[in-house]
């Protein structure tokens, strides 16, 4: 009796081995972007308000969060929506830049995208000409 159990217990051990390794674990969120670098190419310094929109999409197996966007000059902001994107799903950054607050020349900063992404904080370039 004693030798059935073990048996038992010893096929019981070995398919549930073969279950555990066969499962597969979430790999995380993931984000990428449609482009790293953001070009409002030449515009006026008196011009008003420009604003572009950066599209991004979920590449993980489960929903991503943006938390936070940062930039580098209070002459740029970003509005997103601070909702789970699914997987396969798009989500959209809205980049506005106030030129007036800018100097005039070569315009590049950096903003950051904080994330649930696995693979962590994403940088975006903003560039432009501000004449």
């Amino acid at each position: 009796m004693k030798a059935l159990h073990r048996t038992f217990a010893m096929l019981l051990l070995a398919l549930l081995s073969v279950v555990s390794a066969t499962a597969q674990e979430p790999k995380g969120a993931d984000i990428e972007f449609q482009s790293t670098v953001v070009d409002f190419g030449s515009i006026e310094q008196d011009g008003g308000k420009q604003m572009m929109r950066l599209s991004f999409t979920n590449t993980g197996d489960v929903p991503l969060v943006v938390t936070e966007v940062r930039t580098s000059c209070s002459c740029m902001s970003v509005k997103y929506e601070r909702k789970k994107i699914e997987p396969s799903e798009r989500g959209v950054l809205t980049i506005t830049l106030d030129p007036a607050k800018a100097l005039k020349g070569q315009y590049y900063r950096v903003m950051q995208v904080f994330s649930t992404a696995k693979s962590g904080t994403k940088r975006i370039t903003v560039k432009a000409v501000i004449e």
